[in-house]
């Protein structure tokens, strides 16, 4: 989660929650591990030393604690949770709830 945070910070968001979630779920890699998460890191063409070197901050620490908070009060509980609006959405199976939901209240605020 801090490289997460990291990453939003390195500008590779977008990138690196793609290749985290292909490597935990479809690779099922073993990213715990300082060696593989490197690795996985380095194969999905990201900036592995940047992002690892940003992960040991006080500031990626501190945001990663706020998105925490953020997360848990608006009754998050895992990942990956999805939040439209108001509408906390759990899994990767509710990708199409999340989608639903994002046009339901786009239409609803043009009207």
């Amino acid at each position: 989660m801090r490289g997460a945070v990291a990453a939003q910070a390195a500008g590779v968001f977008k990138a690196y929650v793609d290749a985290m979630y292909r490597c935990m779920w479809e690779r099922e890699l073993k990213m715990d591990d300082p060696a593989v998460f490197r690795q996985a890191l380095v194969d999905a063409g990201l900036p592995a030393d940047q992002l690892l070197q940003l992960n040991t901050t006080d500031a990626v620490k501190a945001q990663l604690m706020a998105n925490t908070e953020g997360a848990v009060a608006a009754g998050a509980f895992g990942s990956p949770s999805f939040l439209v609006g108001k509408e906390l959405f759990f899994g990767k199976d509710r990708l199409r709830d999340v989608e639903e939901e994002f046009l339901r209240q786009k239409a609803a605020s043009a009207a």
